[in-house]
Protein backbone atom coordinates (compact mmCIF):
# COMPACT_ATOMS: atom_id res chain seq x y z
CA UNK A 1 0.00 0.00 0.00
CA UNK A 2 1.14 3.63 -0.36
CA UNK A 3 2.65 5.46 2.24
CA UNK A 4 3.76 8.42 3.23
CA UNK A 5 7.15 7.76 5.24
CA UNK A 6 8.59 10.67 7.44
CA UNK A 7 10.36 12.04 10.72
CA UNK A 8 8.40 12.38 13.92
CA UNK A 9 8.89 15.89 14.33
CA UNK A 10 7.75 16.44 10.37
CA UNK A 11 4.21 14.75 11.01
CA UNK A 12 1.88 17.19 11.30
CA UNK A 13 3.16 19.03 8.91
CA UNK A 14 3.15 16.18 6.39
CA UNK A 15 0.05 15.00 7.22
CA UNK A 16 -1.87 19.02 6.67
CA UNK A 17 -0.35 18.59 3.40
CA UNK A 18 -2.16 15.02 2.75
CA UNK A 19 -4.99 15.92 3.59
CA UNK A 20 -4.96 19.57 1.36
CA UNK A 21 -4.41 17.39 -1.20
CA UNK A 22 -7.14 14.83 -0.17
CA UNK A 23 -4.80 12.00 -0.33
CA UNK A 24 -5.22 10.09 3.19
CA UNK A 25 -6.91 6.79 3.02
CA UNK A 26 -10.29 7.22 4.30
CA UNK A 27 -10.27 3.33 6.02
CA UNK A 28 -6.90 2.70 7.35
CA UNK A 29 -4.69 4.24 10.56
CA UNK A 30 -1.58 5.73 10.33
CA UNK A 31 1.44 3.30 11.49
CA UNK A 32 4.40 4.55 13.86
CA UNK A 33 7.81 3.22 13.88
CA UNK A 34 10.35 4.36 16.53
CA UNK A 35 11.13 8.01 15.64
CA UNK A 36 9.55 7.61 12.31
CA UNK A 37 5.45 7.59 10.98
CA UNK A 38 3.65 5.70 8.12
CA UNK A 39 0.54 7.52 6.55
CA UNK A 40 -1.26 5.60 4.30
CA UNK A 41 -2.49 7.05 1.11
CA UNK A 42 -5.37 6.80 -1.84
CA UNK A 43 -3.31 8.15 -4.51
CA UNK A 44 0.24 8.77 -5.29
CA UNK A 45 1.19 12.23 -4.41
CA UNK A 46 4.54 14.40 -3.90
CA UNK A 47 4.69 15.74 -0.92
CA UNK A 48 7.85 17.89 1.34
CA UNK A 49 9.70 16.24 3.85
CA UNK A 50 8.46 12.63 3.30
CA UNK A 51 8.92 9.72 1.28
CA UNK A 52 6.47 8.34 -0.84
CA UNK A 53 6.83 4.29 -0.48
CA UNK A 54 5.23 0.96 -1.11
CA UNK A 55 4.79 -0.88 1.65
CA UNK A 56 4.64 -4.67 2.23
CA UNK A 57 2.86 -4.56 5.18
CA UNK A 58 -0.43 -4.00 6.03
CA UNK A 59 -2.10 -1.00 7.67
CA UNK A 60 -4.92 -1.58 10.99
CA UNK A 61 -7.88 -0.81 10.07
CA UNK A 62 -10.16 2.06 11.61
CA UNK A 63 -12.75 1.11 13.90
CA UNK A 64 -16.60 1.51 11.83
CA UNK A 65 -18.60 4.20 13.20
CA UNK A 66 -21.52 2.53 15.13
CA UNK A 67 -24.61 3.54 13.93
CA UNK A 68 -28.29 3.04 14.14
CA UNK A 69 -28.39 1.13 10.93
CA UNK A 70 -25.34 -1.59 11.87
CA UNK A 71 -26.51 -1.99 15.07
CA UNK A 72 -30.04 -3.19 13.85
CA UNK A 73 -29.19 -4.65 10.34
CA UNK A 74 -30.13 -7.66 11.39
CA UNK A 75 -33.10 -7.22 13.80
CA UNK A 76 -34.61 -5.24 10.68
CA UNK A 77 -35.80 -5.91 7.65
CA UNK A 78 -34.50 -3.29 4.62
CA UNK A 79 -37.50 -1.65 4.17
CA UNK A 80 -37.71 -1.26 8.29
CA UNK A 81 -34.39 0.64 8.35
CA UNK A 82 -35.51 3.22 6.17
CA UNK A 83 -38.38 4.13 8.70
CA UNK A 84 -36.57 4.28 11.59
CA UNK A 85 -37.75 7.17 14.08
CA UNK A 86 -34.75 10.43 13.17
CA UNK A 87 -35.86 12.80 14.95
CA UNK A 88 -35.74 11.33 18.85
CA UNK A 89 -36.36 14.03 21.51
CA UNK A 90 -34.10 13.83 24.32
CA UNK A 91 -35.07 15.94 27.69
CA UNK A 92 -32.51 15.18 30.06
CA UNK A 93 -31.35 11.24 30.19
CA UNK A 94 -34.69 10.44 28.67
CA UNK A 95 -34.93 9.92 24.80
CA UNK A 96 -38.82 10.10 23.41
CA UNK A 97 -39.16 8.35 20.45
CA UNK A 98 -41.99 8.48 17.78
CA UNK A 99 -42.53 4.74 16.69
CA UNK A 100 -43.90 4.06 13.36
CA UNK A 101 -46.96 1.72 13.99
CA UNK A 102 -44.59 -0.34 11.03
CA UNK A 103 -42.23 -0.65 13.48
CA UNK A 104 -44.22 -1.08 17.20
CA UNK A 105 -43.23 -5.13 16.81
CA UNK A 106 -40.03 -3.87 16.88
CA UNK A 107 -39.59 -0.36 19.39
CA UNK A 108 -38.02 -2.66 22.08
CA UNK A 109 -35.42 -3.31 19.41
CA UNK A 110 -35.08 -0.03 18.01
CA UNK A 111 -34.85 1.37 22.03
CA UNK A 112 -31.88 -1.01 22.78
CA UNK A 113 -30.22 0.19 19.65
CA UNK A 114 -30.40 4.09 21.08
CA UNK A 115 -29.48 2.78 24.52
CA UNK A 116 -26.34 1.71 23.11
CA UNK A 117 -25.42 4.20 20.80
CA UNK A 118 -26.30 6.97 23.49
CA UNK A 119 -24.24 6.63 26.80
CA UNK A 120 -26.07 9.72 27.95
CA UNK A 121 -29.11 8.01 28.32
CA UNK A 122 -30.75 5.53 30.64
CA UNK A 123 -34.58 5.40 29.20
CA UNK A 124 -36.42 4.94 26.21
CA UNK A 125 -39.79 5.66 26.23
CA UNK A 126 -42.34 6.64 22.99
CA UNK A 127 -44.51 9.13 22.66
CA UNK A 128 -48.54 7.75 23.11
CA UNK A 129 -50.03 11.13 22.57
CA UNK A 130 -49.46 14.41 21.93
CA UNK A 131 -49.91 17.23 24.05
CA UNK A 132 -53.35 17.64 25.35
CA UNK A 133 -56.16 19.78 27.50
CA UNK A 134 -55.75 22.17 29.93
CA UNK A 135 -52.52 21.76 30.87
CA UNK A 136 -50.91 20.76 28.08
CA UNK A 137 -49.28 17.27 29.40
CA UNK A 138 -48.85 13.71 27.02
CA UNK A 139 -48.51 10.20 27.61
CA UNK A 140 -45.85 8.33 27.22
CA UNK A 141 -45.13 4.20 26.93
CA UNK A 142 -41.76 3.09 28.93
CA UNK A 143 -39.98 0.67 25.98
CA UNK A 144 -36.54 -0.21 27.88
CA UNK A 145 -34.16 1.31 30.23
CA UNK A 146 -34.37 2.39 34.01
CA UNK A 147 -38.30 2.93 34.49
CA UNK A 148 -39.15 6.27 35.08
CA UNK A 149 -40.38 9.20 33.60
CA UNK A 150 -38.57 12.39 35.84
CA UNK A 151 -35.88 13.38 34.70
CA UNK A 152 -33.48 16.67 35.35
CA UNK A 153 -32.16 18.57 31.72
CA UNK A 154 -30.02 20.97 32.05
CA UNK A 155 -30.07 24.16 29.93
CA UNK A 156 -28.38 27.35 29.23
CA UNK A 157 -26.89 26.97 32.37
CA UNK A 158 -30.18 25.99 34.67
CA UNK A 159 -30.80 22.84 35.55
CA UNK A 160 -34.97 21.77 34.90
CA UNK A 161 -36.57 18.82 37.13
CA UNK A 162 -39.78 17.62 35.15
CA UNK A 163 -42.07 14.90 35.11
CA UNK A 164 -42.77 13.90 31.30
CA UNK A 165 -46.76 13.20 31.79
CA UNK A 166 -47.33 15.73 34.19
CA UNK A 167 -46.06 18.98 33.09
CA UNK A 168 -45.48 20.54 29.43
CA UNK A 169 -41.67 21.11 28.56
CA UNK A 170 -39.89 21.55 25.05
CA UNK A 171 -36.14 21.08 24.92
CA UNK A 172 -36.42 22.67 21.77
CA UNK A 173 -37.20 26.04 22.62
CA UNK A 174 -34.04 26.14 24.78
CA UNK A 175 -32.47 28.73 22.37
CA UNK A 176 -36.07 30.86 22.54
CA UNK A 177 -35.38 30.94 25.88
CA UNK A 178 -32.04 32.02 26.03
CA UNK A 179 -33.29 34.67 23.47
CA UNK A 180 -35.52 36.09 25.62
CA UNK A 181 -33.19 36.04 28.80
CA UNK A 182 -30.66 38.27 26.28
CA UNK A 183 -32.91 40.86 26.14
CA UNK A 184 -33.36 41.35 29.55
CA UNK A 185 -32.05 44.43 30.63
CA UNK A 186 -30.44 44.88 34.38
CA UNK A 187 -33.16 46.06 36.95
CA UNK A 188 -36.30 44.80 34.85
CA UNK A 189 -39.41 43.91 36.34
CA UNK A 190 -40.71 40.65 34.38
CA UNK A 191 -43.86 38.51 34.35
CA UNK A 192 -44.16 35.02 32.74
CA UNK A 193 -47.60 33.81 32.09
CA UNK A 194 -48.42 30.19 32.13
CA UNK A 195 -44.91 29.20 33.36
CA UNK A 196 -45.19 25.89 33.64
CA UNK A 197 -42.26 23.82 35.27
CA UNK A 198 -40.44 27.19 35.39
CA UNK A 199 -37.54 26.64 32.38
CA UNK A 200 -38.34 30.70 31.36
CA UNK A 201 -37.72 32.48 34.81
CA UNK A 202 -35.30 30.00 35.49
CA UNK A 203 -33.79 30.37 32.46
CA UNK A 204 -33.64 34.40 32.58
CA UNK A 205 -32.72 34.14 36.15
CA UNK A 206 -29.26 32.48 35.29
CA UNK A 207 -29.00 34.80 31.96
CA UNK A 208 -29.90 37.54 33.08
CA UNK A 209 -29.77 40.40 35.85
CA UNK A 210 -33.33 41.84 36.13
CA UNK A 211 -34.94 42.99 39.20
CA UNK A 212 -37.78 40.49 40.44
CA UNK A 213 -39.69 37.69 38.51
CA UNK A 214 -43.28 36.81 38.94
CA UNK A 215 -44.39 33.58 37.56
CA UNK A 216 -47.60 32.29 37.11
CA UNK A 217 -48.96 28.36 36.78
CA UNK A 218 -52.15 26.46 36.92
CA UNK A 219 -51.16 23.29 36.64
CA UNK A 220 -50.26 22.54 40.41
CA UNK A 221 -47.55 19.82 39.00
CA UNK A 222 -46.16 22.26 36.85
CA UNK A 223 -46.09 24.80 40.27
CA UNK A 224 -44.89 22.01 42.19
CA UNK A 225 -41.52 21.32 40.03
CA UNK A 226 -40.83 25.13 38.80
CA UNK A 227 -40.79 25.78 42.82
CA UNK A 228 -38.54 22.80 43.08
CA UNK A 229 -36.57 24.38 40.21
CA UNK A 230 -35.94 27.71 41.57
CA UNK A 231 -34.65 26.07 44.77
CA UNK A 232 -32.23 23.80 43.08
CA UNK A 233 -31.18 26.88 41.05
CA UNK A 234 -30.88 29.30 44.30
CA UNK A 235 -33.15 31.68 42.89
CA UNK A 236 -35.64 32.13 45.77
CA UNK A 237 -34.69 35.86 46.24
CA UNK A 238 -35.51 36.54 42.68
CA UNK A 239 -38.68 34.88 41.71
CA UNK A 240 -41.90 34.35 43.01
CA UNK A 241 -44.24 31.80 42.49
CA UNK A 242 -48.04 31.53 41.86
CA UNK A 243 -50.13 28.59 41.31
CA UNK A 244 -53.40 30.38 40.09
CA UNK A 245 -55.51 31.27 37.11
CA UNK A 246 -53.72 34.09 35.46
CA UNK A 247 -56.73 35.74 34.64
CA UNK A 248 -57.72 36.11 38.48
CA UNK A 249 -53.72 36.60 40.19
CA UNK A 250 -52.36 39.17 37.22
CA UNK A 251 -54.79 41.96 37.53
CA UNK A 252 -54.42 41.47 41.45
CA UNK A 253 -50.14 42.08 41.24
CA UNK A 254 -49.21 45.38 42.59
CA UNK A 255 -47.21 47.23 39.59
CA UNK A 256 -46.53 47.26 35.90
CA UNK A 257 -43.64 44.97 34.17
CA UNK A 258 -41.55 45.80 31.72
CA UNK A 259 -41.37 42.72 30.21
CA UNK A 260 -44.11 40.25 29.79
CA UNK A 261 -43.64 36.50 28.07
CA UNK A 262 -46.50 34.41 27.42
CA UNK A 263 -45.14 30.94 26.42
CA UNK A 264 -48.92 29.58 25.62
CA UNK A 265 -48.82 28.77 22.21
CA UNK A 266 -52.41 28.17 21.87
CA UNK A 267 -54.72 31.01 22.22
CA UNK A 268 -51.75 33.13 23.76
CA UNK A 269 -53.66 36.18 21.98
CA UNK A 270 -56.87 35.49 24.17
CA UNK A 271 -54.89 36.81 27.35
CA UNK A 272 -53.69 39.94 26.01
CA UNK A 273 -56.47 41.76 27.68
CA UNK A 274 -54.59 40.92 30.97
CA UNK A 275 -51.17 41.71 29.36
CA UNK A 276 -51.35 44.91 28.19
CA UNK A 277 -53.11 46.68 31.46
CA UNK A 278 -50.06 45.21 32.93
CA UNK A 279 -47.34 46.39 30.68
CA UNK A 280 -45.31 49.54 31.40
CA UNK A 281 -45.43 52.22 28.30
CA UNK A 282 -42.42 51.27 26.06
CA UNK A 283 -42.09 47.56 27.61
CA UNK A 284 -42.04 44.45 25.76
CA UNK A 285 -44.63 41.36 25.68
CA UNK A 286 -43.07 38.14 23.90
CA UNK A 287 -46.45 36.70 22.33
CA UNK A 288 -46.48 32.59 21.19
CA UNK A 289 -48.23 31.02 19.22
CA UNK A 290 -48.23 27.59 16.63
CA UNK A 291 -48.83 29.04 13.00
CA UNK A 292 -49.09 27.43 9.40
CA UNK A 293 -46.49 29.70 7.82
CA UNK A 294 -49.15 30.78 5.37
CA UNK A 295 -51.15 31.98 8.76
CA UNK A 296 -48.71 34.15 9.86
CA UNK A 297 -49.76 37.70 8.27
CA UNK A 298 -53.43 37.09 9.22
CA UNK A 299 -52.19 36.25 12.48
CA UNK A 300 -50.08 39.63 12.78
CA UNK A 301 -53.38 41.34 11.45
CA UNK A 302 -55.64 39.75 14.43
CA UNK A 303 -53.00 40.88 17.17
CA UNK A 304 -52.86 44.25 15.49
CA UNK A 305 -56.99 44.34 15.64
CA UNK A 306 -56.85 42.91 19.27
CA UNK A 307 -54.49 45.48 21.09
CA UNK A 308 -56.70 48.49 18.75
CA UNK A 309 -60.01 46.92 20.07
CA UNK A 310 -58.02 47.25 23.49
CA UNK A 311 -57.00 50.72 22.69
CA UNK A 312 -53.60 50.07 22.55
CA UNK A 313 -50.82 50.93 20.31
CA UNK A 314 -48.41 48.61 19.70
CA UNK A 315 -45.36 47.65 17.34
CA UNK A 316 -44.23 44.22 16.11
CA UNK A 317 -40.50 44.46 16.28
CA UNK A 318 -39.42 41.18 15.67
CA UNK A 319 -41.11 37.80 14.50
CA UNK A 320 -39.48 34.83 15.45
CA UNK A 321 -39.43 31.28 14.36
CA UNK A 322 -38.48 28.95 17.07
CA UNK A 323 -39.55 25.76 16.13
CA UNK A 324 -40.72 23.68 13.72
CA UNK A 325 -43.40 21.36 14.10
CA UNK A 326 -44.36 19.98 11.09
CA UNK A 327 -43.61 21.05 7.62
CA UNK A 328 -44.49 24.57 7.05
CA UNK A 329 -45.54 24.78 10.78
CA UNK A 330 -43.87 26.81 13.38
CA UNK A 331 -43.84 27.55 16.90
CA UNK A 332 -43.88 31.77 16.53
CA UNK A 333 -42.76 34.38 19.10
CA UNK A 334 -44.04 38.17 18.45
CA UNK A 335 -42.28 40.61 20.22
CA UNK A 336 -44.69 43.41 20.98
CA UNK A 337 -43.69 46.72 21.92
CA UNK A 338 -46.08 48.93 23.78
CA UNK A 339 -46.17 52.40 22.35
CA UNK A 340 -48.64 53.95 24.04
CA UNK A 341 -52.42 53.71 25.41
CA UNK A 342 -55.26 55.42 23.00
CA UNK A 343 -57.04 57.80 24.70
CA UNK A 344 -60.31 57.39 23.71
Amino acid sequence: MLAAFTDLKNAQKVKKQIIQKKAIHPDYLSLKELDHIYFPLSKKITIKNAKIVNTKFKFELKPSKITIESILKDKLTKKELKIIPRSQEIIGDIMILEVPKELVKKEKDIARAYLQLNKNIVTVVKKKTNYDGVFRTRKVKHLLGDRKKETTNIENGAKIKLHLEEVYYSARSASERLRIAKLVKKGESILIMFSGAGPFPVVIGKNSSPKKIIAVELNPQGHYYADQNIKINKLDKLITLYNKDVREIVPKLKGKFDRIAMPLPKTGEEFLDIALKKIKPKGTIHLYAFLNEKDIKDHVKKIRQICKDLKFKIRIKKQVKCGQFSPGTFRMCFDLSILEKIKK
